[in-house]
């Protein structure tokens, strides 16, 4: 059988984990909960819930996921078109496809923050996976063995390109290769790689 690949979204096919970083920033400090940018963006992967609620834990603070979840879903609308294309990835995704491989996106954005802007940069894949498809984000495989079962592949001939480490320990649970895609310009700026 010929791999399957899985794509993470953000930080991998398009530029947006700044625009996230911002609208949860936002959001949670709203909410009086501080958000470190390094942990933002060495848990990208996880759904938006998941990351709320868990700068929320470190804070010590309780709050109401789903209200902050909400704010930030508004802040992210003065945000809309901010996002920008990774074209080395997206010439890979479409290299793959033309060559026969079975491609899909799997993500912990969700389905509405992703389809305008596959939409703007023409993003076809055979299958796509979100947060609103599984219970749990990354690192649990969820998203991974959803996308795998799309396409109607085993897991060990599926190879995730990935950019964050919940994304590559995600991988690694659901028995599959991962590739790491390092965005260097973010590296060098003392983001996560």
């Amino acid at each position: 059988m010929r791999c399957a690949y899985i794509f993470d979204f953000d930080g991998v096919l398009v530029n947006t984990m700044e625009v996230h970083f911002a609208c949860y920033g936002q959001a949670l400090a709203e909410a009086g909960v501080p958000i470190d940018r390094q942990r933002f963006f060495s848990q990208a992967g996880m759904t938006g819930r998941e990351q709320i609620a868990w700068f929320a834990r470190a804070a010590g603070k309780h709050i109401d996921v789903e209200a902050v979840y909400r704010r930030k879903t508004e802040i992210a609308r003065d945000h809309a078109g901010k996002a920008t294309p990774i074209a080395a990835n997206l010439e890979l995704l479409r290299v793959l496809r033309a060559a026969g491989h079975k491609v899909a996106v799997a993500s912990g954005s969700s389905r509405p923050s992703i389809l305008p802007v596959m939409a703007a940069y023409g993003i076809e894949v055979d299958a796509l996976v979100t947060s609103e498809d599984v219970k749990r984000g990354k690192p649990n495989p969820d998203l991974f063995l959803a996308a795998a079962e799309k396409l109607g592949a085993r897991p060990c001939d599926c190879v995730v390109v990935e950019d964050s480490d919940v994304g590559i320990e995600s991988a690694r649970n659901a028995g599959m290769m991962a590739l790491r895609f390092f965005d260097l310009p973010r590296a060098a700026e003392g983001g996560a790689p």
